[in-house]
């Protein structure tokens, strides 16, 4: 099978093309505000590059936020129109701080502007407290009471982000999402009008 991760879901445009485990080929770059203008030429390149097409793609693996208003609502609307075109085509999901994670114990966090912070605490690649947004001094009690958890903070956006080791230890963390209209952004901040 052959499996296509897309996150758009912070300043990276991430992708990764995998075969059953077997890592193909992978793409990491800044793109910020350029997420509609650059997954679909960054897709289609990495595919034909190996010689593939998008109809080649079996299995879609995604992070479905919290994160960038536009960003992540780009990775979702193309693997659901996909999905569309053709329903044999599987759809997983994850949030995007439980990527962040991976398998560690932490307190989880992505910059939520105006002061707040989008906020998940997860454990062996579980979230133990739901993602949801909070202010800090909020946040500081709750991992107060997570002494060993360290405090990962806009990880996703550090280019040294381990996301190919995230990628993978969670792939079996994303969860299959059968009916295409659950297919949706986590949307956890009303947008700014």
């Amino acid at each position: 099978m052959l499996n296509l991760f897309i996150d758009t879901s912070s300043k990276y445009l991430t992708l990764i093309l995998e075969q059953d485990d077997k890592l193909i080929d992978h793409l990491h770059i800044v793109g910020e505000r350029k997420h509609t203008e650059q997954t679909i030429p960054a897709i289609n390149s990495l595919l034909a590059k190996h010689h593939y097409k998008l109809k080649n793609v079996n299995n879609f693996y995604l992070t479905k936020g919290p994160g960038s208003y536009t960003g992540v609502r780009v990775g979702v609307t193309i693997a659901k129109t996909i999905k569309i075109i053709n329903p044999l085509v599987k759809v997983y999901l994850i949030t995007s701080l439980l990527y962040q994670a991976g398998r560690i114990d932490a307190v989880s966090l992505l910059n939520a502007k105006g002061g707040k912070f989008y906020f998940a605490v997860i454990s062996k690649g579980n979230e133990v407290i739901p993602s949801q947004v909070l202010d800090e001094p909020t946040i500081l009690g709750i991992a107060k009471q997570y002494p060993d958890f360290p405090i990962l903070k806009d990880q996703l956006d550090d280019p040294q982000f381990d996301y190919l080791n995230n990628y993978f230890n969670l792939k079996n963390k994303f969860e299959l999402i059968k009916d295409i209209n659950e297919i949706k952004p986590l949307y956890l901040k009303k947008s700014v009008g």
